[in-house]
């Protein structure tokens, strides 16, 4: 595996790792709110045999410096990853992008500001497209003064959150149950929620905080018809925070969708089901670029 940083559109700078053949197509890997590059490993291991996989920590996660003044808007995350995308996708090429939970917001959002240049199709595996908005939060239908108020009073909450979610970290056992009610299934292996829960902690305050709020006022479903590429979505049945009912209108706003339900499992699906996320991925790698589907 290779590490390497770029530099965003704001000056931020990024951590990068890639690993398989640079001939083979190319597969991009955008991980969920609080976590890292790392929750994909399972999925890029065996996926690097065929294909040239990135992954990228977003701004203020993982390895990545904290955002360059402050902007961890989803506009932000969207010119991030299309600074990721002019880097590793060679001239004349496209490909595969694959989002986890947010990441799969981040995906859309990059459609919406910047096209789709580069891509030739997407994964959601464990993700609505952030098409979820927080109850209460008016935000659009309000007054510019209103709305500047309702954001900051949520930015400051979100802060304290996550800075006390900290203090959380010797309590393991309320701390994981939390992680689990959000993010898995009952029947979860107990490291997988344990990563999760330690990779949420070591995210930065700001970072958190300032995602979590972009995330929850920006609404995925609206961008979808941006996204003029074939999509694949991986749901599974019992996923607690992304609710089927989401999920099918998400379809119904994509230009060119396939849905799969994966039974009895959860949001985490890159963790849980890496080989049947990895399999899937393949197959869409070989639909959107037949004749490319191996090195």
């Amino acid at each position: 595996m290779r590490m390497s940083q770029i530099t965003s559109f704001d000056g931020t700078r990024l951590a990068v790792q890639s690993r398989g053949p640079e001939a083979a197509p190319v597969v991009v890997l955008v991980h969920g709110l609080g976590l890292s590059a790392d929750s994909w490993r399972r999925v890029a291991g065996p996926l690097s045999g065929g294909h040239r996989v990135v992954a990228y920590d977003l701004r203020g996660h993982g390895r990545s410096a904290p955002a360059s003044g402050g902007d961890y808007s989803m506009r932000a995350h969207a010119l991030d990853l299309d600074a990721v995308l002019r880097e590793v996708v060679p001239e004349g090429r496209d490909a595969v992008l694959v989002g986890n939970s947010l990441g799969g917001g981040v995906i859309v959002a990059r459609a919406h500001h910047c096209g789709t240049r580069g891509m030739a199709g997407v994964v959601f595996a464990g993700s609505g497209a952030s098409g979820v908005t927080v109850p209460g939060l008016p935000a659009r239908r309000l007054p510019d003064r209103v709305e500047a108020a309702v954001r900051t009073a949520w930015l400051k909450a979100l802060l304290l959150v996550a800075r006390a979610g900290r203090h959380l970290r010797p309590v393991e056992s309320v701390s994981d149950r939390i992680v689990r009610r959000c993010a898995f299934t009952s029947h979860a292996p107990r490291d997988l929620v344990a990563e999760v829960r330690d990779d949420f902690l070591r995210t930065r305050p700001q970072a958190l905080a300032g995602t979590t709020l972009a995330s929850v006022s920006h609404d995925g479903r609206r961008m979808a018809p941006d996204l003029a590429v074939p999509a694949l979505v991986l749901h599974g049945s019992r996923d607690p925070e992304v609710p089927r009912r989401e999920v099918r209108e998400l379809l119904a706003d994509l230009p060119d969708a396939e849905f799969v339900t994966l039974r009895g499992e959860g949001h985490m699906l890159p963790l849980t089901d890496p080989h049947v996320v990895e399999s899937h991925v393949e197959r869409w790698v070989a639909r959107v670029q037949p004749g490319r589907a191996t090195a």
